[in-house]
Order: C-alpha cells, then structure tokens, then sequence
C-alpha cells in the first residue's frame, strides 16, 4: 500500500488538496492530509500507517512553508519527498532580500490590525496569479475567512524571515521530486534555486527537477499523479 501524507504551506488548509487525491485514491494510495488550523479548525497530524510491506512508497507532499511545518518523523521515515514551490530560506540572498522583507512586515502589520481579512485575500488570489482559484477552493476559502487563527497566522509569518543555516532534516536516501512554477509571484527564483542547489549538495541521489510553465505559487487546474507517476517511473528505470 502506496501511502501520501501532505501538509500545505501558510494562508492554506488541507482543502488545496482537494482536487489532486481522487485519482491517487483511485490508483489505489492511501491518503492523508495534515491541517496547520489556520482557519480555527481541528489541528491534524497524520502518522504513517504501519505494514509489512518493504517495497511500499511513503510520499509527503509539501507545498511552501509547509516543508517548514510538517512533523520531522514524517521526513524522516519518508520514501520520497515531493516539494512544491518550496524552499529552505524564503528570503533571498539577492538584492531584492530587503524588499521582500519589508513586504513580509507590512503583512504582519495587518495582521494586528483589522486589515487581514483584505490581506490574506490578496495574498492568495496572488498566489494563484496567473491563474484563477478553483470555485470549490474559492467558495472554501471565503467561507473560512470568518473563523481565522490571527495568532497561529502572524507566528508562521515569522517563519518566512528566520534564516535557517542548515536543511532540515530527512533521510539522505529520499527520494526527492522538487516541482516548481515558472510565474511564481510570491516565491523569489533566488530562494527557489537556492534551495535546489542545497538539496543536490544534501542528497545522496540527485533530485528530479520538475518546473510548470503557466502555473503561481498555488497550483491549480491540474493533473498532479501523472506528473509524479512519470517522476517515479523514471526514478525506477534506473
């Protein structure tokens, strides 16, 4: 039994999976997905489910800052790691590093404000720029607005700015597929090559680089277990 544990990344809750589990589910994964309760509801952390099988596949799947987020063991007992518009350090090494930051703190301001309904609402419509939300998660979405964690939100805020001098930790074996958009507007192309340069230098195998022309930060509108299965198929014909 194929099993994916999946934590999203910050402004999310696990219903930006939504669209991407039926067809693992049909080809026959077990699926779970972990909820950070930005939007005040029950916190969820899965655990992998125990067999005797030697052969089966333990994918996490971490959009953004969820690579940030997701429990350690998980990473840990991990047979593949999936990261989608992820990095190490969100801030980048370039000259655009104070620019973003100022913007990382003007959000925070609004967060203690009442601005952050109005914020989070550009952020994620940015997020998905240059594609359109889908009506599902848009509808969940605007639904859990009402019910934010402004606290929980502001903390892992802060996470985008700490700077982070080692990766965190999962097994140098992993196999890891990294998936990147090509109009990414949140997430600076320094911090994304940064950290596949620090995962290629980290692994014992070389990841496999995915990069989506047409897509943002948040992936939508598309196909997600075709392109990981041709990941693993080339992986395996090795």
């Amino acid at each position: 039994m194929n099993q994916v544990i999946t934590q999203h990344g910050w402004g999310l809750d696990q219903s930006f999976w939504d669209s991407y589990k039926n067809e693992f589910q049909e080809n026959g994964w077990y699926w779970q997905d972990n909820e950070r309760g930005y939007f005040s509801k029950n916190v969820t952390q899965s655990k992998w489910i125990k067999n005797n099988l030697n052969d089966q596949i333990k994918m996490v799947l971490c959009h953004s800052l969820g690579f940030h987020l997701i429990q350690g063991n998980l990473l840990d007992e991990a047979s593949h790691v999936v990261f989608i518009n992820s990095f190490n350090n969100f801030l980048p090494s370039s000259k655009k590093r104070d620019l973003i930051y100022r913007s990382l703190k003007r959000m925070e301001k609004k967060i203690t404000s009442f601005e952050v309904e109005v914020m989070l609402k550009e952020f994620i419509h940015r997020s998905f720029s240059p594609n359109n939300m889908t009506i599902h998660f848009q509808n969940m979405f605007y639904k859990n607005l009402k019910g934010l964690n402004n606290t929980l939100l502001l903390n892992d805020l802060k996470k985008l700015y700490t700077y982070k001098n080692s990766i965190k930790s999962f097994h140098k074996n992993c196999n890891v597929i990294i998936i990147n958009s090509k109009n990414d507007l949140i997430l600076d192309q320094d911090s994304s090559n940064n950290f596949v340069e620090l995962l290629n230098k980290t692994l014992t195998k070389k990841p496999t680089l995915i990069e989506l022309s047409n897509q943002g930060h948040c992936l939508t509108n598309l196909n997600l277990y075709p392109i990981i299965k041709r990941a693993l198929d080339k992986k395996y014909e090795k």
